[in-house]
């Protein structure tokens, strides 16, 4: 055996088409795997990748390490990169190495940098969603020895905005998506089988890039749903997928009868749609209203006249970073009106404002729900999440639109990439100790103790409870 644990990250794989195709008989090793084990869904409660992936790292909820996008207001004020103040945070596997476990991971996404440990760590080298310009290790040497072993990462068309892509761009995407899996393949199986380790980690990005730009080839909800030329290509996503299949039979044949193995992807996938391009001019008419609406309670307050209150008007609401097919804005008052009141009272004037905003085209709502992060999670930094998160419509990519209190707000969106991350992901388990186990995992926070308890048990010492 090659592996006590192994653990398969299938970044953003959709769960649907993972349980359709595998009922299907298209992904014949994540059969075999459910037939030996258990499958379920998973919970996703914030469901942008950064937040979902330093949950897995870190065995800790959203509240507890606050990383709701890649850029975050640091303690210094200003937005940064938010691994940048997460170096008092141990991901599970270290803890796991400092126990004295032999520990591999290779391209688990949205990584800080790696820290000795006792085994290897290789970050951003085929990810999607690099947080450093170039490949980095533990050791250092082990990033140039794979990129000199298995090639440099195929180019990517990964970003938030995508011109249409022709039959020939899709060729091409898919190509280089195939070589990337493979390449990740190979090293997977390289050092997989150079060493017996305790835990080996490996995360496979192709599911997720694919979902992202090829989304409208599978979904027949998508506006562009195209089942002839997704057939005349081949059936792009198909093949992806089909390939990590593939590639995760021969990881498991690697480890070894006796490994315990947990396959695993992080969200679903919907079609896109986004008020981007219009949120920066939506936000400045909701702070006027707000404005115009408790002028005379912030004057009374604050002893001034109302010709004075520009400089309160951008205290409402302001945008923070977040993907496309979502608005995060911070919602904060100052002075005597900071409470939790208060602050409930503008967050529902917020959402009444935003549901009436409609598509001037086609009259359809554009907002499709809200949520209140900041409010809705618990821990040291739940108050540094967004106050609210507007969820877009999928499919609506309005360039204008209108409200009886906004009035009308048009700009030309730009083209955006046809899939977008929803809440979701699947679990796929297999091997009598994390049987026994399994059943306590709900969401990707839950994995780090997972594994703990796995191979505590391995090592024939006493599980930490998750049984219970």
């Amino acid at each position: 055996m090659t592996a006590r644990l192994l653990m398969i990250a299938l970044d953003a794989a959709d769960g649907r088409l993972l349980e359709e195709w595998i009922i299907a008989g298209d992904l014949p090793h994540l059969a075999a795997l459910s037939v030996r084990g258990a499958v379920k869904r998973l919970i996703a409660p914030y469901n942008t990748d950064d937040a979902l992936w330093a949950s897995f790292q870190y065995g800790v909820p959203i509240g507890e390490h606050g990383r709701y996008h890649y850029r975050i207001q640091l303690s210094t004020g200003k937005f940064g990169m938010a691994h940048i103040e997460e170096s008092n945070r141990n991901p599970f596997w270290r803890d796991l190495a400092n126990q004295g476990l032999r520990v591999a991971v290779l391209d688990v996404p949205k990584c800080s940098a790696p820290q000795p440990l006792n085994g290897i760590h290789l970050v951003d080298w085929l990810v999607h969603g690099r947080y450093f310009c170039e490949p980095k290790s533990f050791p250092p040497s082990l990033a140039t020895e794979i990129v000199e072993r298995f090639g440099p990462a195929p180019p990517s068309r990964c970003g938030y905005q995508q011109n249409a892509l022709s039959d020939e761009d899709v060729i091409e995407m898919v190509g280089n998506l195939r070589s990337s899996l493979a390449k990740k393949r190979a090293a997977g199986l390289w050092y997989l089988a150079a060493e017996p380790w305790d835990l080996f980690v490996i995360g496979f990005k192709e599911a997720h890039c694919a979902g992202h730009h090829l989304w409208n080839f599978v979904d027949v909800r998508h506006a562009e749903y195209d089942p002839t030329r997704n057939i005349r290509l081949g059936e792009p996503v198909r093949t992806i997928f089909e390939d990590i299949d593939a590639a995760v039979g021969e990881l498991v044949a690697c480890a070894g009868p006796g490994a315990e193995v947990v396959v695993f992807s992080t969200s679903d996938m919907e079609p896109n749609g986004t008020l981007d391009h219009l949120m920066p001019e939506v936000v400045n008419r909701l702070n006027m209203c707000l404005c115009d609406r408790h002028a005379s309670q912030i004057a009374r307050a604050i002893g001034k006249r109302l010709g004075n209150l520009a400089f309160f008007i951008k205290q409402y609401c302001s945008v923070l970073p977040h993907n496309e097919n979502a608005a995060a804005l911070r919602v904060r008052q100052r002075g005597p009106y900071r409470d939790a009141a208060w602050h409930d009272c503008v967050l529902q004037e917020i959402e009444t404002l935003l549901l009436e905003l409609t598509d001037a085209d086609t009259g359809e709502r554009v907002v499709a729900s809200f949520a209140r992060p900041s409010c809705d999670h618990r821990g040291a930094k739940a108050s540094s999440l967004p106050d609210l998160l507007i969820r877009y419509r999928t499919n609506a990519f309005p360039r204008a639109v209108v409200s009886p209190q906004l009035g009308r707000i048009e700009v030309e969106p730009s083209r955006m990439r046809p899939g977008n991350h929803s809440s979701g992901g699947l679990l796929i388990s297999a091997g009598d100790t994390v049987g026994r186990f399994v059943h306590s995992v709900e969401s990707l926070e839950d994995f780090a103790l997972l594994a703990n308890s796995v191979l505590s048990r391995a090592k024939g010492t006493q599980g930490d409870g998750m049984e219970n």
